[in-house]
């Protein structure tokens, strides 16, 4: 099988890859392995200054096998160090991601000198709870009490115009909503968002988020290489 590391934020995000995206993509000759990069010695996962990631990916790309690699962090709290972030103040949400991702892919290649489909640089909008808001009950469902929150989920959700649209101010990002509305007990990315991402699913996900859509599409053609 052709491998693909994706170069995740953190431990939830590690988790997504192992038991939501890879089973998917087996059937396409692809094993999908998540990584989280060590922030500080003895810890991973976590905000991630560029220079620790691009070691990461650069590391991984010349290892023997030529794998693929891709990446799986937050628009929320990027790092200001990532190429051409401080560019993209006056740009929309899709005019943010692709000169982000141009910019780092181009850096990345430029250092390396591997073939340019290697790697597939991705920055979720705005961090990994978006995704949960594709299917509200899915989330609503790990625990009774958290039903009571469902229609004012689904209002949140309605008054965006995508999941990935959720504002990411502090308090209106998509897990400030999450610890705002959901209680007894109250919401753990770590120990629930495990839980919601195999209730949600990838069809959901792919169906409500189109940046996200885009990615794994873009991940199955790593099987044409």
């Amino acid at each position: 099988m052709k491998r693909v590391c994706v170069i995740c934020e953190g431990q939830t995000e590690e988790t997504f890859v192992r038991e939501v995206l890879a089973p998917n993509f087996y059937h396409l000759n692809l094993s999908l392995l998540g990584q989280t990069v060590e922030t500080s010695v003895g810890h991973k996962g976590g905000a991630l200054n560029y220079a620790r990631i691009k070691r990461a990916i650069e590391h991984t790309l010349k290892q023997k096998d030529q794998p693929f690699v891709t990446t799986f962090i937050d628009l929320y709290k990027l790092s200001s160090d990532f190429p051409a972030f401080n560019t993209i103040s006056e740009l929309q949400l899709a005019g943010k991601l692709h000169r982000l991702t141009q910019e780092w892919h181009k850096d990345i290649i430029n250092n390396t000198g591997c073939r340019p489909e290697r790697f597939l640089p991705y920055i979720q909008a705005h961090e990994f709870e978006a995704l949960l808001f594709s299917d509200i009950g899915g989330i609503t469902c790990v625990n009774q009490s958290w039903e009571s929150a469902t229609e004012e989920l689904k209002l949140i959700k309605s008054q965006a115009k995508s999941p990935e649209y959720i504002n990411d101010l502090p308090e209106t990002k998509p897990e400030a909503h999450f610890k705002r509305l959901l209680h007894s007990p109250s919401y753990r990315k770590i120990r629930h968002g495990s839980i919601a991402m195999k209730n949600v699913g990838l069809s959901a996900m792919e169906r409500d988020c189109a940046f996200f859509s885009e990615w794994v599409n873009n991940i199955r053609k790593f099987s044409e290489y």
